[in-house]
């Protein structure tokens, strides 16, 4: 990855912006910028003492890494693997107070300077940083674009990614059938990752049944497989940093004529969406419109809940998004999901999600499994 490109490209938003300083949170922001691992992949906040203060701190001449000594404990003798950053500052866990990053930016001469943070810089960081007399400014969006434009490298470990959610789910048709507890399903997904060399699942796994005795809500579903019910995959890998998320429906039992004409509704949805991403053109509330169209013209409109997609590569759901109010015109080299359904409760979920390059002249759809109706 060409760390020291993403740094300089940075460094030249930051100038544009007026900006002396630039902190990214130690999460996926700071891997993408500098390759160090991002702290924590779980479910749940992966909180140290003071792990609030941690950042990579990018000034005009220096890049430095602030983390708790408990957090540095993984990377710090390993520093030669990260030439993009020019010091790692380890400062003590007890440190509440925020003492150690008060240091560095005093160092730096970033008193009372104008420092950008992006959104998921934690609010004691932005506290701390005006109580220092800093103006504080947001570089989210610009910092979001740059990671929106994904360069070749980053497309090949997304399409692996990708590749690795289609063999799961060639994997799991061959033993899924009637009878069996979601749970079951969910956890032989996430076993099977390791199997392909995926390093965890992107988000939990989600299998969707729904039918005429699941709860009402699309996480509601019905707590195993049952003939005359839908089963919906949500699931994705993540494959040395990078993520996939992925969406099929499968019938238990022959789909009647309405349930085929659904599904049908919803594979030209995700077409209409797909067809919509007109590099330079198109902007993410286009995308949503033009498959949104396709379900409202079809009756189903109101059983269609949620945007067509959103971004993604370091985290499964990054900006710019496909939804109403989304201004970001689509840019050569951006990924999206496409996940149109039509819920109806107590009746079907039918779903379809697949991971879409944005190209100089239309897309390319990462996940290539069958989109054909299937029956177990």
């Amino acid at each position: 990855m060409n760390y020291i490109g993403r740094i300089q490209r940075a460094r030249e938003k930051m100038a544009a912006a007026g900006a002396a300083a630039l902190c990214i949170a130690n999460d996926a922001g700071w891997e993408y910028m500098a390759g160090l691992p991002r702290s924590g992949h779980g479910n749940t906040k992966n909180r140290q003492n003071s792990q609030e203060f941690a950042c990579l701190l990018l000034t005009e001449t220096r890049v430095v890494a602030l983390s708790p000594r408990l957090s540095a404990i993984g990377f710090y003798d390993k520093m030669d693997r990260f030439p993009a950053v020019d010091e790692l500052v380890s400062y003590p866990d007890e440190d509440l107070t925020g003492a150690g990053f008060d240091a560095v930016l005093r160092a730096a001469g970033l008193l009372g300077k104008t420092v950008a943070v992006t959104r998921d810089i934690p609010a004691t960081m932005v506290l701390r940083l005006q109580a220092l007399g800093c103006n504080v400014i947001n570089m989210s969006r610009e910092i979001d674009l740059m990671r929106a434009v994904k360069d070749e490298e980053e497309i090949a470990l997304m399409r692996t990614a990708s590749r690795i959610a289609d063999d799961i789910y060639a994997d799991m048709m061959c033993h899924v059938k009637p009878g069996m507890a979601i749970r079951e399903i969910e956890h032989a997904i996430e076993r099977r990752l390791e199997d392909y060399g995926a390093a965890y699942t992107s988000f939990p796994a989600e299998v969707l049944c729904h039918g005429p005795e699941a709860g009402v809500g699309v996480g509601a579903c019905h707590p195993q497989l049952e003939v005359g019910y839908t089963l919906a995959y949500d699931y994705g890998v993540v494959y040395q940093g990078y993520c996939s998320d992925f969406g099929r429906t499968v019938f238990l039992q022959e789909p009647d004529a309405e349930m085929r004409h659904i599904h049908e509704v919803v594979m030209a949805a995700q077409k209409a969406g797909m067809e919509a991403m007109k590099a330079g053109r198109a902007t993410g509330a286009d995308c949503n419109r033009a498959a949104r169209q396709v379900v409202e013209d079809a009756g189903y409109g109101e059983y269609f809940i949620h945007r067509l997609g959103h971004g993604i590569g370091k985290d499964v759901h990054e900006h710019p998004f496909l939804a109403e109010g989304e201004d970001t015109v689509l840019q050569a080299n951006m990924c999206f999901t496409a996940e149109p359904s039509i819920y109806i409760p107590h009746k079907c979920l039918v779903r379809v999600e697949d991971v879409v390059l944005v190209t100089e002249d239309g897309y390319d759809c990462l996940n290539k499994v069958t989109k054909d109706i299937v029956v177990v």
